[in-house]
């Protein structure tokens, strides 16, 4: 039978497109959903892009006189569908050609219902359709290339960040290793010199005190560290505490006037008149950057004088810190708030230091809220450094006229006193020997009986079976650690006061310790004067309103 459908020519085929352009996406769209993967999960919107214009840039091309020309004209679009493809990882350049492939099957079936396209038309169709195809090869290729090479880009940038990174570190821990190891050499040897049966008074004296400086040096080392460590992994716990401020700058300031002279150099201490006797913040963390600022500047002035001028306004303390020291170039600015870092290498070498002091400094201060800066430095001149930290006052807390404050060097009492805890008993809970050993003579020395035991499970028998006034308990320990032997002590009724002993000098530690029973909380290294002082205050119990702590970092 001979068939009724006849042939078309492109015109005809062009109008078909035309009317039917609603019906074509609809079944292209059926298709692609069966056929291609990436499809599957499109919306409409998605999946469709940019097919539309090309179907009209199709239907343009076959009523063009020249289609040829317009077909070159209008597959821009095809590179458009293959770029918004290509964006999206699901998408291979396989299943993007597919896609073109049964927008021509579906074409083609759509004509077939009205009648046969010519040779003519059909030439068109396929020649625009290749067109696309190859149009959005090259472009999805483009666009892998360029992805490709940005990846690689960006790989080369972080590697070489990371060998930068790799070896400002490296530097740091050389820096490290000689910062560590410069006193704990000094301490060894004169240990080792001190076992000498032939020194003097004057010789034990001097040992002693090269001893205690660099033992002291050493732990603002690992503070340092630590204190880094914990800003850049926010964990810096903040505390919010009311405390004299007059009295403390003064406190401060009569120490670092100490140091200054020890340096052959001035220390002044300005204010303004009118500073809030008492404010809140974080008195611990501000003792720190004073120190660290103001350390910094007496460190690195080798003649003229130091300035810590501090002023409040509005809620605000502006602090201050001028030196005569030898400046900063513009060169080592960019790297003086990175960590690992110092000015130059000749700094490391001719001041020691472990880099850290600048960035932790402005770490803490944008931690209690406020910031640090550097606001000039003129090489062989000297630098002017700035702390700006917001601070709360109570309300009816008195503005102090100050003219001009006294500095007095910082008294301490003598420890060579043997009466101080004189009928105080103690038990200590301790599982090194040597620290057994060192806690015993500093409480012996001062007039206490102390019992020493192991592990916490001969703590708590010896706690239950005799009367002391206070237990000094170390937490990690065999057997049973002190948090367990608290919790056992606390739980058989046991009222007395416990003081917690601990290498782990974290804030988080000192209210884990309070959580588990502990009165009272010191961080290790012992420090003598810490731990005398404490006690005297349990021997006389005139204030014991709430525990007193050393100062966990």
């Amino acid at each position: 039978m001979e068939s009724n459908l006849k042939y078309l020519n492109r015109t005809a085929v062009a109008n078909l497109v035309a009317r039917f352009q609603a019906e074509i996406l609809k079944d292209w769209e059926s298709e692609c959903r069966k056929d291609v993967e990436a499809a599957r999960a499109q919306s409409e919107l998605a999946l469709r892009d940019s097919m539309p214009q090309f179907l009209d840039q199709l239907v343009e091309t076959l009523l063009s006189h020249n289609p040829e020309t317009e077909a070159k004209k209008n597959t821009e679009v095809a590179r458009e569908h293959a770029e918004d493809r290509a964006t999206q990882s699901e998408y291979t350049l396989d299943q993007v050609i597919i896609e073109y492939h049964l927008f021509r099957a579906v074409i083609m079936d759509s004509l077939t219902v009205h009648g046969f396209a010519d040779e003519e038309s059909r030439k068109i169709i396929n020649e625009f359709i290749d067109r696309g195809i190859s149009k959005s090869a090259v472009r999805y290729m483009e666009l892998e290339t360029e992805q490709h090479q940005l990846q690689t880009a960006e790989i080369h940038a972080v590697k070489i960040e990371a060998e930068k990174a790799s070896e400002t570190k490296s530097v740091f821990l050389a820096n490290m290793s000689h910062e560590i190891r410069s006193p704990l050499g000094a301490i060894m040897g004169f240990v080792s010199l001190l076992k000498d049966t032939v020194v003097s008074k004057d010789e034990i004296a001097n040992y002693l005190s090269i001893i205690d400086r660099n033992s002291q040096h050493l732990l603002r080392i690992i503070d340092d560290i630590l204190d880094l460590t914990k800003v850049e992994a926010g964990k810096m716990i903040v505390e919010k505490i009311e405390f004299p401020l007059v009295e403390f700058l003064n406190d401060f300031s009569s120490l670092m006037a100490l140091r200054a002279r020890e340096n052959g150099i001035i220390f002044e201490f300005k204010c303004e008149e009118n500073l809030p006797e008492f404010v809140i913040t974080d008195p611990t963390r501000l003792r720190q950057i004073l120190s660290n600022v103001v350390g910094n500047a007496i460190k690195f002035t080798e003649k003229g004088r130091v300035e810590l001028h501090v002023e409040y306004h509005e809620k605000n303390l502006e602090i201050k810190v001028t030196d005569t020291g030898r400046g900063i170039s513009d060169d080592q600015r960019t790297h003086l708030f990175q960590a690992f870092a110092q000015a130059d290498s000749s700094t490391t070498r001719r001041f020691g230091g472990t880099g850290l002091g600048l960035i932790l400094t402005q770490k803490l201060s944008q931690a209690l809220g406020g910031d640090f800066r550097l606001v000039k430095s003129e090489l062989g001149k000297g630098s002017l450094f700035e702390v700006n930290l917001p601070v709360s006052i109570s309300q009816g807390t008195k503005l102090i006229s100050i003219k001009s404050p006294e500095i007095k060097p910082a008294s301490e009492r003598s420890m060579d006193q043997t009466d101080q805890l004189k009928g105080f008993n103690v038990l200590l809970v301790e599982d090194s020997p040597d620290n057994q050993f060192l806690i015993e003579q500093m409480l012996n020395r001062a007039g206490a009986k102390v019992k020493t035991v192991d592990n916490g499970e001969e703590g708590v028998k010896a706690a239950l079976a005799q009367n002391f006034n206070v237990i000094l308990m170390d937490i990690q320990m065999p057997v049973m650690d002190g948090y367990e032997a608290m919790r056992a002590l606390r739980k058989k009724g046991y009222t007395g006061l416990v003081i917690a002993l601990t290498a782990h000098a974290m804030k988080e530690e000192r209210d884990r310790a309070i959580a588990a029973g502990f009165s009272h909380f010191l961080t290790k290294p012992i420090d003598r004067k810490n731990l005398i002082d404490l006690l005297m205050h349990l021997h006389h119990p005139f204030n014991l309103s709430s525990p007193i702590f050393s100062d966990p970092k």
